[in-house]
């Protein structure tokens, strides 16, 4: 994590992530690089090698693709954290909305992102500094639908072949969630800590007591939440030692243009850094237009794929 004091304007424009290393081959490609070998030997030892050279063709252009939109997503992150910068210094702005929008720039670097999950909605880019010494033992993904690409690339680089649950899925919406090998649905909701009790529904400290890690040690865990704006009263009333927990929290924020909620989402983002966290990645999720700051000349998409660290 970069060094950064607690205050928004710790984060200078120069520190914004626009790194355009090629990403290291994380666990799933290299495996994958390791099956298209043997198929390659094996097509090659039957003379099939007009296919093998197909098949090289096809992994080429995917890994190729892959790694051009991983490069287009951290130039839209510099971007938006530039017009961040630029909301934290326009004093017509509510102090309340120039602090919590100051609070979203990027303020850490990842060499090496790779995007999880689903082609268009439900990826996210994740950083995977460091993942090779290992570390994260359970990933934790709040909100799936019936469909959550997400949680199985996540198990891939877990799961053991040990049948112990290395993802854990949360969604109260549905009856029975999307199947992977290390996986386990719940149908359940997550409540903020100081949210009265309701039947499907638990809180961060339930979630990590009822799924066996309440004693995990801090940093081993990661997380993925997308909730429909159900985020911001989970995060502001979070404690930081849950938090803690967590190695990386990767988020979409939703709504940020109902500036009367500002203050909660303030407190929500500020709950995070407290615990230690820093934006290494943000990108506009397109679905739900622009959020245009009024008296200002900037505007931010209005949900945003958050990734802190």
């Amino acid at each position: 994590r970069r060094p950064c004091d607690q205050t928004p304007g710790c984060c200078a424009p120069s520190a914004f992530s626009s790194t355009t290393r090629r990403p290291a081959p994380d666990g799933i490609a290299r495996r994958a690089m390791v099956q298209w070998s043997l198929t390659l030997a094996s097509l090659a030892a039957t003379g099939l090698q007009s296919a093998s050279a197909v098949e090289v063709s096809r992994w080429n252009l995917r890994a190729n693709a892959a790694e051009q939109q991983i490069q287009a997503l951290i130039a839209r992150s510099a971007n938006i954290s530039a017009s961040l910068d630029g909301l934290s210094q326009h004093a017509a702005l509510d102090p309340t909305t120039r602090h919590f929008l100051a609070s979203l720039r990027v303020c850490a670097t990842c060499d090496n992102f790779k995007r999880l999950g689903e082609a268009h909605d439900g990826g996210y880019l994740t950083c995977m500094d460091g993942w090779e010494h290992g570390g994260v033992t359970v990933a934790y993904s709040m909100g799936v639908e019936q469909h959550d690409k997400w949680s199985s690339d996540m198990a891939a680089l877990l799961y053991r072949g040990d049948g112990k649950v290395v993802v854990h899925q949360f969604d109260c919406t549905v009856p029975t969630g999307p199947m992977c090998l290390g996986c386990q649905f719940h149908s359940v909701c997550i409540a903020a800590e100081n949210a009265p009790a309701q039947p499907n529904f638990w809180n961060m400290q339930q979630v990590l007591s009822n799924t066996g890690v309440a004693s995990a040690p801090d940093r081993s865990l990661i997380m993925k939440m997308d909730i429909e704006a159900a985020e911001w009263p989970i995060l502001a009333s979070e404690k930081p030692d849950v938090l803690r927990k967590f190695r990386q929290v990767i988020l979409e924020f939703h709504s940020l243009d109902k500036e009367f909620n500002h203050k909660q989402y303030d407190a929500a983002v500020q709950a995070l850094l407290q615990a230690g966290f820093r934006v290494v990645h943000i990108h506009g999720n397109n679905y739900s237009g622009m959020y245009y700051v009024a008296s200002t000349p900037y505007s931010v998409p209005n949900v945003l794929e958050v990734t802190f660290v």
